[in-house]
This record gives structure tokens, sequence and C-alpha cells, in this order.
């Protein structure tokens, strides 16, 4: 397919917006001032610095940063710290998204530095593993946020110093064995943003052959996004809402709508315009639902709104991989315009127990083995009559079957297992609901009752923004298996305020 000029130019003027909409991990934008002149391709970075804290301060007399209450010195031995525990931070803070704001008031120190970073730590290559690049830098998404750093300050400074630094981390998004895409790997959302990279520093540089090599690219990978019905490969509903957002100029200029995607993504929407985190990340507010009903076996993903005032999820689909978490048969439920069943979300991406607990069964309202925290496994599901669905999965010596019935008022759920000697089923109460003996009340006077006898409610954390925690409850149905197999069935009835 040839791809014209204008692609070219809307790929331009859309790469601000679409690396923004990349920024899954971070809260609502905080822009400069109005007083502060930023071109517009640095709110990404500056915003993303400012979400997670920054003192550049003492960068210019003693060449020290703090970067998300982490104390750097900018030397040549502090440059390579090793912070590979916590690969986000690394991620952010080898950008040097913070180098921006430094730049507003001190252009000169912060292209010294960006100088002083390029020569203290240079490309190790691909013959590399990430172990070893991270450290330094030169993981693909370090280099390429770095690289949209040094397109930011370019087009801050026009100093020609950034040149050769911007051709050296061109040369990185470029190269195809740590390319995140075809033809080594699955098209994904790193591919795409590393594209938007390149586009940006064509433009800015004036190097045309950066935005002809990214519009390849764009061209090649598009046709594997997303699966037949609309769904990406990523596990994650949040995710789904970013391509839609990353693809979605180029595909309609290349004159491949993406209709499908976007009538998923509308599905996914409950009525009072909130998507659930299903998955890694946090989704925009006040997004626009279309009501419709959406079954996607392959990816593993079925929703709808059966009225007005009712919406569902359900996830099933390929083992857990990329932005998914172990919450296959995991329900989410809208009842009476209330959210009565949500996911927990994702604190942040630091790997710690908030971490741990988001990616879990236990975060999920799943049907779980205990004892098998690490279980995973392709969950098939078919379709029955109206809102009725049938999941099963199997690996690692457990086998499990959950029938779903969803209606306006109940949701009734039919478990089976074998293989573990005691089983949990998890109702994870939306955020507004307390437990009651027989099930829970919601602050505007909805009731909630559950059916089964043996109800424990545990108190848990459910994150709602980027670094944001509220209390929420999970109500757990437990049972002991006679044998090898355990079954238990749930009704979950909602009566709305008086």
């Amino acid at each position: 397919m040839r791809v014209s000029r204008l692609l070219r130019g809307a790929l331009a003027v859309g790469a601000v917006g679409a690396v923004a909409a990349g920024l899954l991990a971070s809260p609502a934008s905080a822009r400069p001032s109005d007083s502060v002149k930023i071109p517009g391709l640095c709110n990404a970075s500056y915003n993303v610095a400012t979400a997670r804290g920054f003192d550049v301060s003492k960068v210019a007399s003693k060449r020290v940063v703090i970067y998300d209450g982490v104390t750097v010195s900018l030397t040549s031995n502090g440059w390579a710290a090793s912070y590979a525990k916590d690969p986000s931070w690394a991620l952010w803070f080898h950008s040097l998204n913070w180098l921006v704001p430094l730049a507003l008031d001190d252009p000169e120190t912060a292209i010294e530095v960006f100088e002083e970073r390029d020569a203290a730590l240079p490309d190790p290559g691909s013959s590399t593993n990430n172990k070893t690049r991270k450290p330094l830098g030169w993981t693909q998404g370090q280099f390429r946020t770095r690289l949209e750093t040094a397109t930011c300050l370019y087009a801050m400074t026009g100093d020609e110093r950034l040149i050769p630094i911007a051709k050296r981390l061109v040369s990185a998004n470029m190269d195809p064995d740590r390319y995140p895409g075809p033809p080594n790997g699955p098209a994904h959302n790193h591919g795409t943003m590393s594209n938007i990279a390149l586009v940006q520093a064509g433009r800015a540089f004036d190097m045309k052959k950066w935005i002809d090599y990214a519009v390849g690219r764009f061209e090649r990978d598009l046709p594997d996004v997303f699966s037949n019905c609309g769904m990406m490969w990523e596990q994650s509903s949040t995710y789904q809402e970013h391509n839609v957002s990353l693809w979605n100029r180029a595909a309609r200029v290349l004159d491949v709508p993406l209709d499908k995607p976007e009538f998923a993504l509308g599905a996914l929407v409950r009525p009072d315009g909130v998507l659930e985190a299903v998955g890694d990340g946090q989704p925009e507010p006040d997004m626009m639902p279309n009501g419709a009903t959406l079954w996607c076996p392959d990816t593993g993903w079925a929703a709808g709104t059966p009225d007005p005032s009712t919406h569902y999820t359900v996830h099933f689909g390929p083992e857990t991989d990329r932005h998914g978490h172990r919450d296959h048969g995991s329900i989410t439920w809208y009842a009476f315009d209330i959210p009565v069943l949500s996911d927990r979300g994702l604190y942040d991406k630091k790997r710690d127990r908030r971490f741990d607990f988001a990616k879990s069964m236990a975060a999920h309202s799943v049907f779980e083995p205990v004892g098998f925290d690490a279980y995973k496994a392709t969950t098939k599901g078919k379709r029955g009559k109206g809102t009725s669905f049938t999941l099963t999965d199997s690996a690692d010596g457990i086998s499990r079957q959950r029938r779903i019935s969803i209606s306006s008022t109940q949701l009734v759920v039919r478990d089976r297992g074998r293989g573990a000697k005691e089983w949990i089923q998890h109702w994870q109460l939306a955020p507004g609901w307390t437990p009651t003996k027989t099930g829970a009340e919601h602050t505007s006077g909805a009731t909630l009752t559950l059916s089964c006898s043996n109800i424990n409610a545990v108190q848990v954390e459910t994150f709602t923004a980027w670094r944001t925690s509220e209390v929420a409850w999970d109500l757990q149905c437990l049972v002991t298996a006679r044998g090898k197999k355990a079954s238990l069935s749930t009704t979950l009835t909602v009566s709305p305020p008086s």
C-alpha cells in the first residue's frame, strides 16, 4: 500500500496526543502554567516527570537529582546504579523526562547533563540482554522515551549537541532485533509508540528517512494489532483504549477503518462512562459507551448492556501474558446504575505487595484453587442463550468449569473444580459497599444478597487511579473438596434503593 504525505503529516500532528495516551501509569495530566513556554510535544515528558515527582534544584551545582523519591548522583557510577527491581522507575528515570522542567529554567545544564549521560552509558548493542541493558538505560522503552525527551529539548532549544545523541537513539529504535513487534514478535503497543517517536524526531530534526521508516512499520503491523472481533491481544481493557488511540489517526488515513476496535472498546464501557480496569493500566474518565454486546472467544472477552442500567464484562482467553492478570473467569457487574462487582486495577508498576495483589486471583471475581497461586491456563469460553456463558480451563493438575448467567437483578454462578482441597469464590465489591451477614449494603441504600452460606468478608484495597487506593471488600464463598472435586453455586441478587 502506498502511503501518502497526508499520513506523514497526520502522524506528526497526532504524535503528541498518541504518546500522551500511552501514559497508562499516569494520573490526570499536570501541565505547566500558562506563563511557561513549552512546545506541545514536550507535554507528555513533562507530565510524567510531574506525576512521579522531581527535584532538579541541585543538578547544576552538585549533579544530584531526586526522581520519584530516589536520590541519584549524576556521575558515571551513579548513572549506572541498578534499580532493576523497579522496571517502571528505571524506564522513566532513564527517559530523562526530568530534564524538561530543568530546561525551562536552565537549558544549558539540561543539555550538558544529557551529553554526560550519553557519554557515560553508551549503547551496549542488541547482543546484550535486558537485565544488562536496564541499569544502563538501553531497554527499548528507555531509549524510545529518551528519544522523545531529546526531540522535546531540541524543539525547545535548537541545540545542535542533541543531533548526534538523537541519531544514536534513532539507530536503536530502528534496530529490528530490539523492535517489539514483527518480524521477530507479535505486534505490540511499544512498537507503535516507538514508531510515533521516530515520526516526532523526523519532523523535529528534519530527517524524512526516519519518518518513512516508521510509516513502513505502521503499514506492516496494523493488520496484526487487533483480532477479528476488534479486541487486541494484550489482555487489558485499558490497553484496548490505548491501542485504539495510538492507531486511530494512522488507520483512518491508510483507509483501514478501526470500526471493530472502536466498537469493542465502546461495548466494554459501562452506561455511566466508566471503563473497568481489567488487567494493567488506569482508564480515562468519562468514556463513551455504545450499549452493544461483545463476544470475542479468541481473545477472551464478553461484555454487554442488557438494559440501560445494567452492564457486565467477563474475561477469559489465552494463558496470562503481557498486561494480563490471573483473572480468567472474572466478572464485573453494574446493576440499577450502581457498580456492584469491579476489578481492583493497578496501583502503579512498582514490584511490591500491591503489584502482586493486583495481579493475583485474590484481586478478581474468580474461582480460586487455594495454594495454587501460580495457576494459569488458556480458558475457553462458550456463549449460551442470552447472557449466559460457560468457561473451562485445565493445567498443572487443576481443572475448572464456571457457568455464568447474568440479568439486571441477579448473577448466578456455578463453579466446579478439581485438583485442590480448598476453593474460594471471590466477589470483588465496588467501592461504596459494606458487608452484612447476608451480603452487602450500598451507600445508595441498595442491597446485595449472596446465596452461599459460608461467607467471609475480607477488606482489601482497590486502585481507582494512578497511585490511588480506596477501601473495598472481597466477599468470599468458601468450599472444601469432597474427594477430588469441589462444586459451589452462588446467586447474587441486587435490590435497588427503596
